[in-house]
């Protein structure tokens, strides 16, 4: 499972808004993650989310909804 990545052109500013009303910015390394995941397979399902966040240390500081959120925006 690839993760960390090379896809530094889109999103690199991407926002998302918490259940706190707050935005988090994700760090460009954690959009080229988030991207590479995304171009092998652009609907994770919620244990392939968990899967990332375990695997993957510079996504592990990311809460499981924010993830979720953050392919649905990016679909």
């Amino acid at each position: 499972m690839a993760m960390c990545v090379s896809n530094r052109h889109q999103h690199q500013h991407q926002q998302q808004q918490m259940d706190n009303g707050k935005y988090v910015r994700y760090t460009p390394e954690q959009v080229e993650a988030l991207e590479r995941v995304y171009n092998e397979c652009p609907k994770p399902s919620s244990l392939r989310r968990q899967q990332l966040i375990r695997e993957c240390p510079i996504l592990s500081n990311i809460e499981p909804k924010q993830i979720k959120v953050w392919f649905q925006n990016r679909r």
